[in-house]
């Protein structure tokens, strides 16, 4: 009967530490929510970069996180062009260091309906790949300046692999400035409850 009652106290101790230790993960997992909620919101557009060279390694992570973006019928419209080039990057945009990449995203010229929904999957890939930067230690911006004159100028230069490519947005990453505190100093936003309404 004791052995009975032991193997019984045992098992329900057992499951006890089980359940207490998957809260426990679930906390874990909640707070790495948190954590990439707050990444997040914390996240802002560099605006200075420091001349120190990235390497391809990183580069490479950024690109995985931009294809990884959702996109409309799984479309993955995007097409990424790396430019480390300095002629072809003073061609594209003005002032910008030594060490910073341009990642020119690139989408379909299609009618107004589909171009739409694949101009916005890019920009999903731009997006992920502009926190991907940022959660690198890298500063990121992102421009739209430029793309009239890539399209009317620089399209060969670019090599697309489908002469319907057209840009869509320019990508410019580059380390920050040691000591430079550009976080502060972002733009700060409007109160959300100006920018939100609720339909219960």
């Amino acid at each position: 009967m004791k052995k009975i009652i032991f193997t019984t106290s045992l098992f329900l101790m057992l499951i006890a530490l089980t359940v207490i230790s998957s809260c426990k993960e679930n906390r874990t997992e909640v707070r790495q929510y948190e954590d990439f909620v707050e990444f997040i919101s914390s996240s802002y557009s560099q605006r200075q970069f420091s001349s120190k060279p990235i390497s391809d390694e990183i580069i490479q992570k950024i690109l995985v996180a931009g294809h990884q973006a959702g996109s409309a019928r799984n479309a993955q419209p995007w097409h990424f062009t790396v430019v480390r080039n300095r002629q072809l990057i003073d061609s594209i945009m003005n002032n910008v260091e030594d060490g910073n990449v341009l990642i020119v995203v690139s989408g379909p010229q299609e009618e107004f309906g589909a171009r739409f929904s694949m101009n916005f999957d890019c920009a999903l890939a731009t997006q992920n790949m502009f926190l991907a930067a940022q959660a690198l230690g890298l500063g990121a911006r992102m421009y739209v300046i430029p793309v009239q004159n890539i399209n009317d100028n620089l399209l060969p230069i670019l090599e697309l692999p489908n002469p319907n490519l057209r840009a869509k947005i320019v990508l410019r990453i580059g380390y920050e400035i040691e000591d430079l505190d550009a976080r502060t100093a972002a733009s700060p936003r409007q109160p959300i409850e100006n920018k939100v309404n609720y339909l219960n």
